[in-house]
């Protein structure tokens, strides 16, 4: 076996490996970075919009970015809106509420996107508003907004929940 020959086959040898660790590197990446699983920032908010006949017209808005660099895709995005009146003792909730402060009453419940739709998505880099309209009491001095989605893929699901005073009527 002459000299080149054996420059050959080192240089094949190493081509290959070169090959396999930077498909093991690759690999590795993709695995530690999770670039497959949805990033999101998810808040709720509530707009007093204004006052009619002793009541708040009131917009619920759930707001979405997909921070990731998959479409986001979800299913059941549903609200809870729960109130507190002036009137009201003022109690912790149970362990299911982590012996938070507790909001008796509901005011609405709803879904921000309808029951009817497969899913709704969000492309990599967008923000989404969904929002829905409703009245508020101006018996109720403080509301608990909470949202909820599953997503799509693997039904796994999101919370988000913000506690809000309701203006003194005008």
């Amino acid at each position: 076996m002459d000299a080149a020959s054996i420059f050959d086959s080192i240089g094949k040898l190493v081509t290959v490996l070169a090959a396999v660790t930077g498909s093991w590197w690759a690999l590795e990446k993709w695995r530690k970075r999770d670039e497959h699983f949805p990033r999101v920032y998810f808040e709720v908010s509530v707009n007093f919009i204004g006052t009619q006949k002793g009541q708040f017209v009131a917009e619920l808005v759930a707001t979405l970015e997909n921070k990731g660099v998959v479409p986001l895709k979800i299913k059941h995005f549903s609200f809870k809106l729960l109130g507190l009146k002036d009137t009201d003792s003022l109690v912790k909730g149970g362990h299911e509420i982590r012996e938070q402060l507790a909001f008796p009453h509901a005011i609405q419940e709803g879904v921000f996107v309808p029951s009817d739709w497969d899913y709704s998505f969000i492309y990599p880099g967008i923000k989404t508003e969904y929002n829905f309209i409703t009245l508020i009491s101006s018996q109720y001095s403080f509301v608990r907004l909470q949202g909820d989605f599953e997503y799509l893929s693997d039904g796994d699901s999101h919370h988000a929940a913000k506690v809000f005073k309701v203006p003194a009527q005008s």
